[in-house]
């Protein structure tokens, strides 16, 4: 069997392409609100895996109305290299085009991804200002290799692209027996993914402060006017903007110094989800089997570039020996937080009178920042905007949280328990304590346990 050969007769036979689907009971989703203990069970990962059963089921139902209109169809001009799409198609009904890939073994599958965005940036070229969820990702194949299956995960969950896959199985090596089974990833897919993620230390911020403005900043042992507070916000909401715009995932917010300490004016506070910090978190848990609640004991420099890409070992063994190529780029990231604060703070301190602001910054992670008295705590911190899957995961969990409230109350909520909870959900979101509960709940909890759990182990073995 050949991937030429299953391309072809899904062509041929592209006007029975739904009777090629195999039927496919979905997984049940997890539920946190069955009774009043189950909320203690929610963890990122069952929460994606809910998302995920979601969207995979609309996706499926949406691809038995598939209609093919190409087959090994070159996506480059004359002149250019030549890559093909295997098959293109569109669904019925809904908007976009579907890009089909064909890879009949795990050794190929690895390239499935590189050529799927290749052919979908040269759609976009085409069809300016084509959305994401204009193109759908079609992939025919093993799915044994975890690299190609962590690939559909990711670009599913942090690209949010619409990624399907269908794993081929035909009888005797007859391609007339082939069947298609749509893949659904599982929970196990999930874990390591999120546990090598969602950490604080993994969450650099920026701070960009300027200096007090007239009609600003409150007065001394007054509080902030709503329109200051209204001002603060708008300048956040840009900056959430500007975060979505470029794919971060993670939150901003502003706050201002309490005018009786001195030095403390107006911030802005970007957090980003550093890239290369996951990934260094994923190579040590699923390479080296490290827990997840001691990958904040290992130190940033240990990783070197070709253990994250070990494919530059074929070519340039060098690299292997020079660690610094893979701690800059943990290091440097923070410059597009950077850029961003900079960005946001002098266009919206734009102003017809030729007033410009000192400003001063600083870098740090999330859990330094909060360790930090002077930063976090001596302020006015005013409205939380997450971004990315940040924002989707705090969306999930305050639609479950109330979902719980509605049931059992607040009493046994792990971190609503005072009560003091608004009736709507508007009135919820962005606030800070509400947000930095969740941000607590989602990084840090789990590891708490485990790390309480060791060391009662190690003082019984004292």
């Amino acid at each position: 069997m050949t991937e030429h050969k299953i391309q072809t007769y899904l062509w041929e036979n592209r006007d029975r392409w739904k009777e090629l689907i195999e039927n496919i009971e979905f997984p049940e989703k997890y539920s946190f609100d069955k009774d009043d203990e189950d909320i203690y069970t929610r963890t990122p990962d069952k929460i994606l895996f809910n998302e995920i059963v979601d969207r995979y089921s609309k996706l499926h139902k949406n691809l038995y109305r598939l209609k093919l209109f190409g087959c090994e169809v070159p996506l480059k001009r004359d002149g250019d290299s030549t890559i093909r799409a295997d098959l293109l198609g569109l669904v019925e009904g809904v908007s976009g085009i579907a890009i089909i890939e064909i890879k009949k073994s795990a050794q190929t599958e690895r390239q499935a991804f590189t050529e799927l965005f290749a052919y979908a940036s040269h759609l976009q070229a085409i069809f300016t200002s084509m959305t994401d969820d204009d193109i759908h990702y079609v992939l025919i194949s093993p799915m044994q290799e975890r690299i190609v299956r962590e690939a559909a995960i990711s670009s599913f969950l942090f690209d949010e692209k619409p990624v399907f896959a269908y794993i081929p199985s035909y009888q005797n090596d007859d391609v007339n027996t082939i069947r298609l089974s749509p893949w659904v990833p599982t929970i196990a897919d999930i874990v390591k993914l999120t546990e090598s993620a969602f950490s604080q230390k993994n969450f650099d911020i920026f701070k960009v402060t300027w200096e007090e403005i007239k009609d600003w900043n409150p007065k001394k042992h007054e509080n902030p006017k709503k329109y200051m507070i209204e001002r603060m916000n708008r300048i956040s909401s840009y900056a959430a903007q500007l975060m979505e715009s470029k794919n971060i995932h993670g939150f901003v917010f502003t706050s201002q110094g309490y005018p009786e300490i001195p030095f403390l004016n107006n911030a802005i506070i970007v957090a980003g989800l550093n890239p290369f910090k996951v990934s260094k978190d994923n190579y040590l848990i699923t390479e080296e089997g490290v827990p997840p609640h001691k990958l904040d004991d290992i130190s940033d420099e240990v990783i070197n570039l070709a253990q994250i890409i070990p494919e530059l070992l074929n070519k340039a063994k060098e690299v292997n020996e020079e660690n610094e190529y893979f701690y800059d780029l943990i290091t440097t990231w923070d410059n597009t937080l950077r850029g961003i604060a900079f960005d946001t703070v002098e266009t919206l301190t734009t102003n017809d009178k030729g007033l410009t602001f000192e400003r001063g910054w600083d870098g740090m992670t999330w859990k330094e920042y909060q360790s930090i008295m002077i930063e976090d705590a001596l302020c006015f911190n005013y409205d939380m905007k997450p971004t990315g899957i940040v924002r989707k995961l705090f969306i999930s969990y305050t639609i479950e949280d109330y979902n719980y409230m509605a049931k059992y109350g607040t009493e046994k909520h792990p971190y609503l328990f005072h009560g003091d909870v608004p009736d709507f959900m508007v009135d919820y979101l962005y606030e800070q304590n509400y947000f930095r509960d969740f941000l607590y709940n989602l990084f840090e909890s789990q590891k708490d346990l485990y790390k309480e759990f060791d060391k009662e182990k190690d003082d019984d073995t004292e």
